[in-house]
C-alpha cells in the first residue's frame, strides 16, 4: 500500500530541548526534515497546556523550514489570525473542534496560510471525510492523546489511518497522511503500512540522547522502506 509513496518527516517542537532553543534549531536546520509540527494544546481540548504564538514568534525568524501549527483546542477562532501572523505556515483544525470548518478552512488561506484537517486518535473516518479533505493540505492523525510524550501508540488510529488511505486511493486524492505520537523506528513500519506518509518524530524518533537529529532522520526514514 506505501511502496510508491514519498516519506516525509516533521520534527515535534514540543520535544526539543527548550533550554536551548537557537541551538536546537541550528541543528534542525542541517537536516532534511520537511516540516516543523508546533502543537498547540489549551487545557480544554486535552488537560494539559503547551506552547502560544508569543514563542512561535521567536522561532519563526530560526528556520526556513515550513511550520505545521496543530490547534488542539476548543474555540478555534481566537487562535487562527495570532498563530498565522507568528509565523505558521499551515494551520491543523481538529474535525472534534465545535466550528464550521469550511468557513474556517476559507479564513486560513485568506490569511496566507493552509489548512490540515485533524482527528484525535479514537475518531473513526467521519462520513463526511471526503467532503471535508477537498477543502485541505492534508489530513493529520493522531496516533496517541495530544500534548504528552511517550505514550503507546494506539491500535485503533492506525485502522482509521488504513481506511482514510483507502477512501482517498478510491476517490483519485493523493493526499498526505501525517501520523503523531510515539512514532520511531519501532512502529514506523506499521504506520507506514497503514498508510501515512509524513510521520511526526518526537522525543522516541527524533529528539533523544540515542543519537543525533540527523542520524534519527536517517533511522527513521530507513525504517519507512517497507
Amino acid at each position: 500500500m506505501s511502496k510508491h509513496r514519498e516519506i516525509k518527516i516533521s520534527g515535534s517542537l514540543s520535544c526539543i530541548d527548550l533550554l536551548h532553543i537557537k541551538d536546537q534549531m541550528d541543528l534542525i536546520n542541517q537536516t532534511h526534515l520537511s516540516f516543523l509540527h508546533y502543537d498547540v494544546v489549551d487545557g480544554k481540548f486535552n488537560d494539559c497546556f503547551v506552547f502560544g504564538d508569543l514563542i512561535l514568534e521567536k522561532l519563526r525568524p530560526l528556520t526556513t523550514k515550513p511550520i505545521v501549527v496543530h490547534l488542539a483546542v476548543e474555540d478555534i477562532k481566537p487562535y487562527i489570525k495570532p498563530m498565522i501572523k507568528a509565523g505558521a505556515d499551515y494551520l491543523a483544525v481538529h474535525y472534534e473542534t465545535p466550528c464550521d470548518h469550511k468557513e474556517v478552512f476559507e479564513e486560513i488561506r485568506s490569511l496566507g496560510a493552509k489548512p490540515i484537517l485533524a482527528f484525535r486518535c479514537e475518531t473513526p473516518v467521519p462520513e463526511d471525510f471526503l467532503e471535508l479533505v477537498g477543502q485541505v493540505e492534508s489530513i493529520l492523525k493522531l496516533t496517541v492523546n495530544p500534548g504528552y510524550a511517550g505514550q503507546p501508540i494506539q491500535k485503533q488510529a492506525l485502522k482509521h489511518i488504513q481506511i482514510m488511505r483507502e477512501y482517498l486511493d478510491k476517490a483519485n486524492i493523493n493526499m498526505d497522511i501525517e501520523a503523531d505520537g510515539n512514532i520511531n523506528v519501532h512502529t514506523i513500519p506499521e504506520v507506514v503500512q497503514a498508510g501515512a506518509t509524513i510521520l511526526t518524530g518526537g522525543t522516541s524518533g527524533l529528539f533523544n540522547d540515542k543519537a543525533s537529529i540527523q542520524e534519527n532522520y536517517d533511522l527513521m526514514m530507513e525504517a519507512a522502506k517497507i
